[in-house]
């Protein structure tokens, strides 16, 4: 397969992007820090605000989880009472910065009461008014967020059983009319989600500020060139793996992280979900259920035939984007000053995900 990257091309538009680049390494980020305290300030007033009721803020602190959202734990207590909630807040210099609220807003409104799990909305701003980032607050869901490294002492059938909850929850996700929810407005124009996400990181790994991998390059454009038809357009989640949701005395009580949520192939969450990489480097979901067994769970479940040439494309898709994304998080520390460590140490994650991905090129072509 190698003979096919084109390499003197490559190195070609390597040495013209290096030619305009003109060796100019850009002024050093001024470092974006958001403070805590200004925003639980903030947080009173906008919740006294909203409420028309004076607001105070106790029980705050950050959240370590997660590497995009900045997320804060809070009791609002008002004459109403206590009310236990979490505020999402999105940095200018975050991972995914600039940050919309928008498609998480659309996650929390169309999806409550369904089958599909999710915390209460409880208010949000795009222009981020009082607290200064776009942010949204939601309720506060009892339960542990399971790390799948560290599920090892799980009782088997206790992993099992969450393991086919996770699928169901999905196929039930596939399974909604995205038409009749606000999750319509998510599509922009006659291009399709999947196309516009393989640009949108392409562009991002030509940034001069980024690593230069020939293979993603040349494995970027076989990828736009090359994707699938897709079986129906459904509500994707975009990063629904291991990790992104909320277990309570074994049951799933809330799916968790929509800021990727988009109209596209359901082949792409059911390839993210079984990517080793959130299953504690296992090839079974949650180290439990082997691929087949997920793949028959879910088209019980959602009606919906998996092909099994474009769950190929959209493993190979999913490293891309995974490279893509310890791109962008270097990025943030090294660029744009995200003072969060576990960016840092991201690029080392790199070699095998390059490789990975060759692997999974070879088997989608």
């Amino acid at each position: 397969m190698a003979g096919l990257y084109e390499v003197g091309q490559l190195m070609l538009e390597a040495a013209k992007r290096s030619d305009d680049v003109r060796d100019v390494v850009p002024e050093p980020a001024r470092p974006v820090v958001v403070n805590d305290d200004a925003v639980r300030t903030a947080l009173a007033q906008h919740l006294s605000r909203i409420s028309g009721s004076r607001t105070e803020i106790v029980s705050y602190g950050r959240k370590s989880s997660g590497f995009s959202w900045i997320t804060y734990a809070f009791v609002a207590r008002s004459a109403e009472g206590d009310r236990k909630l979490i505020l999402r807040v999105g940095p200018p210099n975050g991972l995914f910065a600039p940050y919309s609220v928008l498609p998480q807003v659309y996650a929390l409104q169309a999806l409550h009461g369904s089958d599909v799990p999710v915390p209460a909305l409880v208010s949000s701003e795009q222009d981020g008014a009082e607290i200064g980032f776009p942010f949204f607050i939601c309720a506060h869901v009892e339960g542990d967020v399971p790390a799948p490294w560290a599920a090892s002492e799980l009782d088997p059938d206790h992993k099992r059983a969450i393991a086919r909850q996770f699928v169901e929850i999905l196929a039930s996700l596939h399974r909604i009319d995205p038409g009749a929810t606000p999750f319509a407005s998510l599509q922009q124009g006659e291009q399709r989600a999947e196309l516009r996400a393989i640009s949108g990181w392409r562009a991002s790994l030509a940034r001069p500020t980024a690593r230069y991998y020939p293979l993603l390059d040349w494995g970027g454009r076989w990828l736009h060139d090359n994707c699938p038809q897709l079986p129906r357009r459904t509500i994707v989640h975009g990063d629904y793996r291991i990790g992104n949701f909320i277990e309570h005395e074994r049951k799933i009580t809330a799916i968790l992280d929509w800021e990727l949520t988009h109209l596209g192939d359901p082949h792409e969450d059911l390839a993210w979900a079984m990517m080793p990489t959130f299953n504690a480097r296992s090839r079974k979901l949650y180290g439990v259920l082997e691929r087949a067994e997920v793949i028959d769970l879910y088209q019980r479940a959602s009606g919906i035939a998996v092909s099994d040439k474009s769950l190929a494309f959209y493993e190979a898709y999913a490293l891309y984007q995974a490279a893509a994304i310890q791109m962008c998080a270097v990025r943030a520390f090294e660029v744009d000053r995200f003072n969060d460590m576990r960016l840092a140490v991201m690029a080392s994650q790199m070699p095998s995900i390059v490789r990975a991905f060759e692997r999974a090129l070879e088997a989608a072509a």
